[in-house]
C-alpha cells in the first residue's frame, strides 16, 4: 500500500532545494511572493487530490510556473508606469546655493492605463472586430486586465491568433 501525500502529511521542507534552484534568478524581492503562491498552488492541489504519482517532480512544475505567471502578470507594460525621482537634500555649494534641489528624474518604461483607452478609442476602427472584442473585454471589464490575452480569447470563444494580432496592433499603437 503506497503512503499518499496529503496537507496534513506534506513537508514543505522537501520544497527547500526545488525553490534554491528555480527562484536563484528570481529578484530577491518577489521570492516570497513567489513562493507564498507556488506553496498555494501545491498545498490546493494535493488537497484535491491532483497529484497523481510524485509530489516532489508535481511540486517542481508548480514553482516553475508561479514564477512564470508572477512575472507575466506584474511586469505588464499596460500595469507599470512610474518615475523615480532622485532628491539631495544638502546644498549645491559648488553653485553657492543653499536651497535643497532635485537631482535628476527619470520614468520607468510602461504605460498608463487611461493613456493606453483613450489610443485604443482614438483609434478603435484599425482593429478587426475580434480584435476589438478582446481588448474591449481587457481595458473596459472589470478583472480584463488581469487575464491574459489567450484567456481572454478563449472567454470569447475567439481564435487565440486574433489575441496575439490584437495585442501586437496596440503595442506598436502605444509606442507610437
Amino acid at each position: 500500500m503506497t503512503n499518499q501525500t496529503t496537507v496534513a502529511n506534506f513537508d514543505i521542507e522537501t520544497l527547500t532545494p526545488i525553490f534554491n534552484f528555480i527562484l536563484k534568478g528570481v529578484r530577491h524581492e518577489d521570492r516570497e511572493e513567489v513562493k507564498s503562491e507556488a506553496v498555494l498552488r501545491i498545498l490546493t492541489a494535493i488537497d484535491k487530490r491532483q497529484v497523481k504519482k510524485d509530489v516532489f517532480t508535481f511540486s517542481h512544475t508548480v514553482v516553475q510556473r508561479a514564477v512564470y505567471d508572477y512575472y507575466r502578470k506584474n511586469n505588464r507594460m499596460i500595469t507599470k508606469n512610474s518615475t523615480l525621482v532622485n532628491y539631495c537634500d544638502g546644498a549645491d555649494e559648488e553653485q553657492g546655493s543653499t536651497v535643497d534641489f532635485f537631482s535628476y528624474a527619470t520614468e520607468e518604461v510602461g504605460y498608463g492605463l487611461s493613456d493606453v483607452k483613450t489610443d485604443y478609442l482614438n483609434n478603435h476602427s484599425d482593429f478587426t472586430p475580434q480584435q476589438r472584442k478582446i481588448i474591449d473585454f481587457m481595458l473596459f471589464t472589470e478583472g480584463g486586465i488581469d487575464m491574459k490575452p489567450t484567456e481572454i480569447s478563449n472567454f470569447l470563444g475567439l481564435d487565440k491568433s486574433h489575441a496575439s494580432r490584437a495585442m501586437s496592433k496596440l503595442k506598436k499603437l502605444c509606442q507610437s
